[in-house]
């Protein structure tokens, strides 16, 4: 008994310093707000469910733009317990800090380690590299951290059980990359022996019987089985035909930062066992990675780095593995010297969100809030980010990238993908000429980096800064949102 109850503490200790670092971020920030505008898009996704249609993007089902569907289902779920959708949202962020703690410990415990360490290893796993601000940031990026720290918990379970199919069935609709993670722990699982024909036709059935209602769910919302999101980015970034050494420039620079930030934990990794394991997590990176080269490098520095954070788990899982293995001392002395690189890069992800929450966020506010002000006639706006405006804002929007307005991904994919970005100008000027919107808000980042305004006056269009959105004192100029006026080419006014 006396071992049964230490362990249940030891969970407990894990669930009450989670929460409580929660807990004391939300005083600390003044409540439950979100430094990335894709946070907005989830919240705004659960709005369009709870009244039936969207005011904002006319005619665009709910799903749309919903890269995750279990993150939609959960704040959903906790939204029917919540009156807050901001907090529900907080809740939901902190409810996957636990999840993904209570993983890496129970697979620390699964490899041997002993003492304290399994509880040190997984709560220290949210200082790792900065993780709390991904867990943070209002995204599904959190529980696609959780779902492969269980994933490798139940991967090392002594006895097999249904749960592992279960959640392979499920990880797809929380990342779809998260699939060749699925395949590659079915497939160990099949192929073990032991196992009873009975069991694994079992396995089978209710991985797919869980996916079934996420497949259902898409296929009626968006008439696709899969997201739409990465194909709009993928084409709207249009990274696929660019110079190889500007995609391995990209690739390069994205794992560096990572390997810094880690450094040198992630040579852990080497310590990984079961070797069956350790093959499924290495192909899955590899094939990550590769894919990300192959047609979207540029992604892997988006919002923090936040696609890269899914392998966190793994290195800490490999820290556990060297800890409990002949190869203790090594691991140790990488230990003692992270702790010379961990706190710059939590300080890293520190800085970052803090500047985007007391920054571009507050623009972004304080332009939406002029918008509701000043433009009562409901006109079509151009947007970006296509997240709070539509939240909080009451206006028609074309999102230009092509999340939220499905109809702008095909103007991207015919001119901006094939032409590597070169005639991106052109495809957003046909998307206006297409909506005819009356204004453009756009991040003067954004603008200065894809040519927004120039790309439009460029192809006839009159472009009039009207507002200048308000941050907080010293944000840099790139961080501020601008609303401009925009006046359609006489041509093609009269065309129309």
């Amino acid at each position: 008994m006396g071992p049964i109850l230490k362990g249940q503490g030891t969970v407990a200790a894990c669930v009450f310093a989670t929460a409580a670092i929660f807990a004391i971020v939300y005083w600390i920030i003044g409540g439950a707000v979100f430094p990335t505008d894709d946070a907005f898009i989830n919240l705004h996704n659960a709005q369009v469910i709870h009244e039936g249609h969207d005011e904002n993007y006319i005619g665009v089902p709910a799903l749309v733009g919903a890269t995750s569907g279990v993150h939609l289902a959960l704040l959903l779920a906790i939204e029917k317990v919540v009156f807050s959708d901001t907090l529900a949202l907080y809740l939901l962020g902190a409810f996957c800090g636990v999840a993904y703690v209570l993983g890496l410990f129970l697979a620390c415990i699964n490899v041997g380690c002993s003492r304290l360490e399994p509880m040190l290893i997984a709560v220290g796993g949210l200082i790792f590299a900065g993780t709390l601000f991904q867990l943070l940031n209002g995204m599904d990026t959190g529980l696609a951290m959780a779902a492969v720290a269980w994933n490798i918990k139940l991967l090392t379970d002594k006895r097999r059980t249904i749960s592992l199919p279960l959640l392979c069935g499920i990880m797809p609709f929380i990342r779809p990359e998260l699939s060749l993670l699925s395949v590659g722990s079915m497939l160990i699982l099949l192929l073990e022996n032991g196992h009873s024909l009975r069991f694994k036709i079992a396995a089978c059935a209710t991985s797919l019987l869980s996916a079934v209602p996420f497949l259902m769910w898409y296929w009626v919302d968006t008439g696709s089985l899969v997201p739409s999101t990465v194909g709009a980015k993928t084409y709207y970034f249009a990274d696929r035909y660019a110079d190889w050494p500007d995609k391995l420039r990209f690739v390069s620079l994205a794992t560096a930062r990572a390997a810094v930030a880690c450094f040198p934990l992630f040579l852990c990794v080497r310590f990984i066992r079961p070797r069956s394991v350790g093959i499924v997590l290495a192909v899955f990176a590899t094939i990550f990675i590769g894919s990300y080269l192959w047609k979207f490098p540029s992604g892997l520095s988006h919002n923090g780095s936040r696609y890269l954070y899914i392998f966190a788990p793994i290195i800490l899982f490999g820290v556990a593995c060297g800890l409990s293995s002949a190869a203790r001392t090594n691991t140790l002395r990488f230990v003692g010297i992270s702790a010379l690189f961990l706190p710059l890069a939590f300080g890293g992800q520190l800085s970052d969100y803090w500047t985007h929450l007391t920054g571009n966020q507050k623009s972004l506010s304080d332009a939406v809030h002029w918008i509701n002000e000043n433009l009562p006639d409901r006109p079509t706006i151009l947007v970006h980010d296509a997240g709070y405006v539509a939240y909080a804002g009451h206006v028609r929007l074309v999102d230009l990238v092509g999340l939220k307005t499905p109809a702008a991904i095909e103007f991207h994919k015919r001119l901006t993908y094939p032409s590597a970005g070169e005639l991106r100008s052109k495809a957003i000027a046909e998307i206006a000429r297409s909506f005819h919107p009356k204004y453009l808000l756009a991040l003067q980042e954004w603008n200065e980096k894809f040519g927004l305004v120039d790309g439009l006056r460029e192809q006839g269009w009159v472009v009039e800064e009207v507002y200048t959105g308000k941050g907080q004192t010293n944000t840099p100029s790139p961080d501020i949102y601008h609303i401009y006026k925009l006046s359609e080419p006489i041509t093609a006014a009269r065309q129309s």
